[in-house]
């Protein structure tokens, strides 16, 4: 029998070829199928990330505009609202209000009363200025800073009480609050800064409910305003 070894060496070469194109054949399948799939992902996560349309994904909102301190709580900055009586919450979105930001009503004209929430510890300077058709703003026991010109040209302001809280209230809180006739000072210690009670060479035509002996009661009498016993 003769061999040849030619032909076995071709017909080897030929298995050879064959396996080899077949090899490469599935990694090209493999490699479009990985592409597909990342292409895939890829589209899914846009989707994911993408607002559907009438979705209700926006953050809660409020009437108030507000900014947050370092406390973690809110100083109201301004107000959207159309309230004439406002009545401002302890709480937005969830945050408690310690403040009202300067200017933060500042020449709101439609005010005609305010309820400060109780937390408040400050009020800003200016917050309330020329809030012209304001009449009363209750102010709650945990106020202790009363900023400059506060309710300055309030002219429509009649009665405002500070809170024995109140340790500190800053030059013009009351300029330009010429009917302003009511005034009550919890505080025995806080002492008057150019809050506006005295214009000119004249008081304004009001009277001061403070403790007696207190140091605004002793100003008081010292530049010819009426005072009356806290009772």
């Amino acid at each position: 029998m003769i061999h040849h070894p030619f032909w076995k060496k071709t017909l080897w070469a030929a298995l050879l070829t064959a396996a080899f194109a077949m090899t490469a054949t599935g990694c090209g399948n493999q490699k479009d199928d990985s592409s597909t799939a990342g292409a895939g992902t890829s589209a899914s996560q846009t989707e994911v990330g993408t607002t559907p349309e009438g979705g209700d994904t926006a953050p809660e909102t409020s009437i108030f505009n507000y900014q947050m301190n370092d406390d973690g709580t809110i100083s109201i900055t301004g107000y959207n609202g159309t309230d004439t009586d406002l009545n401002i919450p302890s709480t937005v979105d969830s945050y408690v209000v310690s403040a009202i930001a300067d200017h933060a009503f500042e020449a709101n004209w439609n005010l005609t009363s305010v309820t400060l929430p109780n937390g408040l510890a400050t009020i800003g300077e200016s917050a309330f200025m020329d809030c012209g058709s304001l009449t009363s703003v209750s102010i709650p026991e945990t106020v202790s800073t009363v900023r400059r010109a506060a309710f300055a040209s309030c002219s429509s302001l009649t009665s405002i009480s500070l809170p024995a809280a109140t340790t500190t209230v800053m030059e013009e809180a009351f300029t330009g609050c010429g009917s302003l006739t009511d005034l009550t000072i919890a505080s025995s210690t806080l002492e008057y800064d150019r809050w506006g009670l005295v214009e000119g060479a004249e008081p304004l035509a009001v009277t001061i409910t403070c403790p007696s002996g207190s140091a605004i009661e002793t100003w008081a009498a010292e530049n010819g305003i009426s005072t009356q016993p806290l009772a």
